[in-house]
């Protein structure tokens, strides 16, 4: 975990020198907190008025549908707005660096820039998915916290190995170039074996909370919601770990391919 930090760190100055871009770009990553914490609240708000419907007045239930599309509409616009806006905050940041590239420099520098923006979204959001359960269930969100450092420190060692394995390939190129099939094999199966260890964390996690809403120790409203946000954790870590591969690819060699979104 602590590796994939540093690289992070070291790609981000390498990529964004200036000060008053970094500021932009750590301000988009808020807001990906911010989308996950309105997906969730936006679960809570369902989950009341499916369990709860008939508990309610008419004035509480319009309250509530009302809440629940506000939050909903929230999460989409900042989304659209957190994914449009970075594009033009790239472009800004690369012109005030003055750097003289060639255009696969600048095509290398654009892919890791996505990646690595995206891994950092990623990670303000499981930071919001993290804080979100300390506010349901302490003690759940401290076992969840356990599972999360350790999967989170497979992916490290994967993602570790992977630029090694990157940097091999790279050199084979002005000398024998490696075959497509090896290229993306060794790349996609890190990847996967990282979100594989995420869906193994989480299968954990499940069993855990069916346990305590047996036991009576979660309601049923929070032991939805905590199902739903144990799924997005485990999406966001499996998205977190193809990102690094990706980045990993990017960042040993010129980019010839549009390898992101």
């Amino acid at each position: 975990m602590l590796f994939i930090c540093r690289e992070m760190i070291a790609g981000f100055r390498h990529l964004f020198p200036r000060g008053r871009f970094r500021f932009v770009l750590l301000f988009l990553s808020l807001i990906a907190a911010t989308i996950s914490v309105s997906e969730l609240l936006v679960l809570k708000f369902f989950a009341t008025l499916i369990l709860h419907e008939g508990e309610l007045d008419s004035t509480s239930l319009m309250l509530a549908v009302i809440g629940f599309f506000i939050f909903f509409i929230v999460t989409r616009l900042s989304q659209f707005y957190q994914r449009n806006y970075r594009v033009k905050a790239f472009a800004r940041s690369f012109r005030a660096a003055k750097k003289d590239r060639t255009a696969k420099e600048e095509k290398r520098e654009w892919v890791m820039a996505f990646e690595l923006t995206k891994i950092l979204s990623l990670g303000t959001q499981l930071v919001a998915i993290l804080l979100f359960f300390l506010f349901l269930n302490p003690w759940f969100a401290l076992v969840n916290t356990l599972i999360l450092l350790l999967v989170l420190q497979v992916v490290g060692n994967l993602f570790r190995k992977q630029i090694a394995i990157q940097v091999k390939l790279a050199a084979l190129r002005g000398k024998k170039r490696a075959k497509p099939q090896k290229q993306y094999k060794a790349r996609i199966k890190a990847a996967e074996t990282g979100a594989l260890s995420s869906g193994a964390g989480t299968l954990f996690l499940l069993g855990l909370l069916l346990f305590l809403n047996i036991d009576g120790q979660i309601t049923a409203a929070n032991t939805l919601v905590i199902f739903l946000g144990v799924r997005l954790q485990n999406s966001v870590v499996a998205n977190t770990s193809r990102s690094l591969m990706r980045y990993a690819k990017s960042n040993s060699r010129t980019a010839d391919d549009d390898d992101f979104e």
